[in-house]
């Protein structure tokens, strides 16, 4: 009798609503997330080794992140830089630190223009490092 009564008010049409509502913003969550995994799978990060030197114009200097594609070229003095913007290319010319990186192996400063460069493995999307000398990043590697 109760049910009836709730059906006459429309509340059986809300509930169906609201559970409409649910399972859309479920399958929108499902979705976003095989999306994101598909996306990152195709990261220009996946297609090299992390033992690999990467080339340093397709690397943005100011995210410190491997793009797979030609940056923007930064001239500063006798050095060049790569930047993925024109907010990247402001950094560079405007923070000299933004030029440069520490070591992971030996601790000391190293210009990004000539350092050597490998994805960090620690890094899943992309994200590198900087290395004085080629030898630091094969002992870095190694350990």
């Amino acid at each position: 009798m109760r049910r009836k009564s709730l059906r006459k008010k429309g509340v059986k049409a809300k509930m169906d609503k609201q559970s409409l509502i649910i399972i859309a913003s479920i399958g929108l969550v499902i979705l976003g997330v095989v999306c994101y995994n598909f996306y990152m799978s195709l990261h220009p990060a996946t297609w090299v080794s992390p033992t690999e030197q990467l080339p340093a114009n397709k690397v943005c200097m100011v995210n410190n992140t491997y793009m797979g594609v030609q940056q923007i070229e930064v001239p500063i003095e006798d050095n060049i830089y790569y930047g993925c913007c024109e907010t990247c290319v402001t950094t560079l010319n405007q923070k000299p630190e933004s030029r440069y990186a520490i070591d992971p192996y030996s601790g000391e400063r190293v210009d990004k223009s000539i350092a050597y460069i490998y994805l960090n493995p620690d890094s899943k999307y992309g994200g590198v490092l900087y290395f004085k000398s080629q030898e630091n990043a094969q002992k870095y590697i190694e350990n």
